[in-house]
């Protein structure tokens, strides 16, 4: 008898398998820099994108080169398809190795890049999908 359980169980497990990959969303790869007028990368931060309704949010680590890679279920993962307004956040001195020393940050971007709605940054995936971001001092 067991032997005719098996088979609804596994077609109980594949019919979960195919719910549960129709709920994921396509994404795609998403890199750039992010630099200030002069040339030199902004070594340290985030690039941000929310959707406009509020439900999804992807980011990128800024690297020490100003390089970054977007990711939203998973670092690096890539974006979903939509236009999104970019911003920054963690963009201030980053803390010394001795924390014993007083220690207030300063910014390193003008603070409208840290807002979506000030940054002025926009960009479109899957039509853009290396951004180049440069941003103003403070």
């Amino acid at each position: 008898m067991t032997h005719l359980y098996r088979p609804r169980a596994a077609l109980a497990a594949c019919s979960l398998l195919v719910a549960l990959a129709g709920c994921s969303r396509a994404v795609h790869p998403v890199k750039g820099t992010v630099r200030f007028k002069d040339g030199t990368p902004l070594t340290v931060g985030r690039v941000v994108v929310d959707s406009d309704d509020g439900k999804s949010g992807s980011w990128g680590a800024i690297r020490p080169d100003g390089s970054f890679e977007m990711g939203t279920m998973a670092p690096d993962d890539g974006v979903p398809a939509g236009t999104y307004r970019v911003y920054l956040t963690n963009t201030t001195t980053p803390p010394p190795a001795d924390l014993s020393v007083p220690f207030t940050p300063r910014p390193l971007v003008n603070p409208r890049f840290n807002d979506k709605d000030t940054s002025g940054l926009a960009f479109e995936v899957p039509k853009e999908t290396t951004w180049e971001i440069v941003v103003e001092k403070p």
